[in-house]
């Protein structure tokens, strides 16, 4: 608060309004709280010092220029809005500024970032400059009825801006009316806030080298059927006025290149809109490779190829091949909204990055330190899945590793390829953070926190002009150090992107040297620390996705890949459902986490659905009428799409069934599989028979059945090998006597001859 020393001598200026130059100061807290009636309807706040329930709301528009010049004019405009329930009238808006006196800045300048961001927990009501009522020309509004708001303008010469040194400065406008419950008093009714950075001529041979890093990201989410969800919502944003518009708009303003830090993801989304905006599809997606253009084939090994070098023999055309075309064709239906806006937006796109830097984030703006804690594979998907739509626009691309807080954690840090781009926020690093640092050989570019605040209250801080002049404050508070480091800003998500050439005409001042992110690298000299020093608060840490949600995601891309492998005719239903998944890892994730796996698990029952259109089926139960047998399964197809599949059999030590390697089905086709059982017991098996893709993932279908052996042991075969050899014995046994009988000449040894007699002797 400002001490009664200082209010003294600001109250006694105020008398000196007929001077040329009266300087009004600001009201203090409590006189404030003195005029305030209670017929003013605002409801008071004053648990938070830093919400405005003044009556009358104030904001500015714009503000030329950026700066404080040495000459000419600064020029203020916006808005003043009636918060209350009465008609307010004779309203006159001032600028408000700093003052020297006897040679001494009244409101010292501020000179480093650390007094930057405790300017931005000042209260609104705080005394941070003086009114300037006698000077240039003010803003004027005759009356504002109750909700009612109207623009100002008010014009104040630079030579009543009073300052001493190098630094920064508050500047705003202050607002004073009456109404029936509230006269006319030197209290403000509103107030809007910024800062003004005054950099003498001295310090323009040394500007502060910096870069704008453009982000493009937003959330992206799939329906269950792969379309791109709430379309309604991606028109808004692309069609003109809507936010993704605003951006290009934006950066189609900046006189120098700027780098944008891009989710492929994003890309991807909007392209697929432009298409149609159609659900995943089984459909065939092989094309003829020719083989003149595919080094590694051979004509003379392809079986359709004649010899001679021409076409097949049962080709009748003239050997000239036909591509598939984009051109739509004249019963073609017409493109849809959604379609038409997103294609004029990416074309959009492609010239806006022409020219500038583009770093690429992992597909999907996927949540790095949760990825790395709960399966870093994820994150190398992510890193080497790359955009279709993004490298069709023509430009060369750089991978980034960076998240929307600017915080990542040691683990993260150690898990990257030590030559991929880093950006992590001087908040990571304490007071007085380098442009960059070397975590154990990762080079770690260092961005500004404050330059994403904006500017200070009361009202909204992420405006056009807040963000500006906050930018223009961190460089000022460099451009006065020895060293000058080097100033990185990512522009926030957030803000409301209107006025670019505003924008980029208030930075352009000659102590400021704005270019690609490359040239800040270049020049930032790194410190060396240890990833482990580095900050990571425990609420970024809790903030980070779950271990289910990643495994979801996991899940999702195991199953698309699965589905992949069983379409024989379809080669990119994996990678769809890949880039798909990956969204669901997305840092705006962590603000919904449940939503998020709720949209990942529709889509991974999708997968299921399909993969368990292949079904198998098997008689009760199989008997082997030996330790080794076949026996058959069905298996049916119920997909309109050829598929490739494989049997696997679970069951105990005992048995081993023996399936082939690769079964194609036809569509909607059904087949009866021979395999091949191989028993070393004669107990009976429950085998479970499962259909699985050709690697062996299963697809969800299975049957059961017990298998039974007719094996006999060998003590069996050994009696009845016995037994027939005693058979034998006895049947020769036999033959031999009655042969020896016969030679003998004894009864029975032979038939006696008809009529013949035995005379006795």
């Amino acid at each position: 608060m400002v001490g009664p020393r200082r209010y003294v001598r600001a109250l006694a200026a105020t008398c000196a309004l007929g001077a040329g130059l009266a300087l009004t100061p600001v009201a203090s807290p409590a006189t404030a709280a003195t005029a305030a009636t209670s017929t003013r309807t605002v409801t008071p706040t004053a648990a938070d010092p830093l919400v405005d329930d003044a009556p009358l709301g104030v904001t500015i528009r714009s503000m030329t220029p950026g700066s404080l010049p040495a000459t000419g004019n600064i020029v203020v405009t916006g808005t003043v809005t009636n918060r209350t329930d009465e008609t307010w009238s004779g309203i006159k808006l001032y600028a408000i500024g700093p003052r020297v006196e006897g040679g001494v800045d009244l409101y010292p300048a501020l000179r480093n970032q650390g007094e930057l961001e405790q300017a931005m927990q000042q209260p609104f009501d705080e005394i941070v400059g003086e009114r300037l009522t006698n000077v240039g020309t003010p803003g004027s509004v005759e009356e504002l009825p109750p909700g009612a708001s109207s623009g100002y303008t008010v014009v104040v010469p630079a030579d009543a801006v009073q300052v001493t040194r190098a630094g920064v400065y508050w500047f705003g406008v202050h607002a004073i009316g009456e109404s029936a419950g509230s006269p006319y008093d030197l209290v403000a009714d509103g107030r809007a806030r910024t800062f003004l950075p005054y950099v003498p001529r001295r310090f323009d041979t040394t500007p502060v080298t910096g870069s704008l890093v453009v982000p493009l990201a937003q959330p992206v989410r799939y329906a269950a059927d792969g379309s791109v969800d709430d379309e309604d919502a991606w028109v808004r944003a692309l069609d003109d006025g809507g936010r993704l518009t605003r951006l290009l708009d934006l950066v189609a303003a900046s006189p120098t290149p700027v780098t944008w830090v891009v989710d492929p993801a994003l890309v991807d989304a909007v392209a697929h809109l432009a298409e149609g905006n159609r659900p995943r599809s089984l459909d065939d997606t092989t094309v003829p490779t020719d083989p003149s253009t595919d080094p590694g084939s051979d004509p003379s090994t392809d079986p359709s190829t004649d010899p001679a070098g021409g076409p097949p023999a049962d080709d009748p055309s003239d050997g000239s091949t036909t591509t598939p075309t984009d051109e739509p064709s004249a019963t073609a239906e017409p493109l849809s909204e959604s379609a038409q806006v997103a294609a004029a937006w990416l074309a959009r796109l492609g010239a806006a990055l022409q020219g500038d830097e583009v770093l690429t984030l992992p597909y999907g703006n996927v949540d790095v330190p949760a990825t790395v804690a709960h399966d870093p594979d994820l994150l190398r998907v992510a890193l080497a899945q790359r955009s279709v739509a993004l490298a069709s626009l023509g430009v060369d691309t750089k991978p980034v590793i960076s998240s929307p807080s600017g915080y990542l954690d040691a683990a993260s840090i150690r898990a990257i390829d030590p030559d991929t781009q880093v950006l992590v926020t001087d908040r990571m690093l304490g007071a007085d953070p380098p442009a960059a640092v070397d975590a154990e050989g990762h080079r770690l570019l260092v961005t500004s926190y404050g330059a994403t605040q904006g500017s200070p209250g009361p009202g909204r801080t992420l405006t056009t002009v807040g963000i500006r002049q906050r930018l223009l404050a961190e460089a000022a508070v460099r451009v006065i150090k020895n060293k000058r480091p080097p100033l990185v800003a990512v522009l926030p998500l957030d803000w409301e992107l209107d006025d670019g050439p505003a924008f980029f005409a208030g930075l352009q001042v000659p102590w400021l040297d704005l270019g690609p992110l490359a040239d800040v690298d270049t020049e930032a000299s790194a410190t060396t620390v240890s990833p482990d020093d580095l900050d990571y608060p425990r609420l970024q840490r809790r903030r980070e996705l779950d271990a289910p949600t990643v495994d979801a995601v996991a899940d999702l891309i195991k199953a698309g890949d699965t589905l992949q492998n069983v379409l024989v005719d379809n080669t990119e239903i994996g990678g769809v459902l890949t880039e798909e998944a990956l969204t669901g890892l997305s840092y705006f994730v962590r603000y919904g986490q449940t939503g998020g796996r709720l949209a990942t698990g529709r889509s991974r029952a999708w997968v299921g659905s399909r993969l368990s259109g292949v079904r198998i089926s098997a008689s009760p139960g199989v008997t082997l009428s030996s330790s080794d047998g076949k026996f058959v399964v069905n298996l049916t197809n119920t997909l309109d799409h050829r598929v490739a599949v494989s049997v696997r059999a679970e069951s105990d030590d005992g048995i081993e069934v023996l399936a082939p390697e690769r079964i194609v089905l036809p569509p909607g086709g059904r087949d009866t599989v021979l395999l091949r059982a191989t028993t070393t017991t004669n107990a009976v098996h429950n085998v479970t028979l499962s259909v699985t893709d050709p690697t062996g993932a299963p697809l969800g279908s299975t049957a059961q059945l017990p298998i039974r052996p007719t094996q006999v042991s060998g003590v069996i075969w050994l009696i009845m090998g016995t037994g027939a050899g005693l058979l034998f014995l006895a049947i020769a046994v036999r033959l031999f006597r009655r042969v020896a009988a016969g030679r003998r000449g004894e009864a029975g040894a032979g038939r006696r001859p008809a009529g013949s007699s035995v005379e006795a002797a």
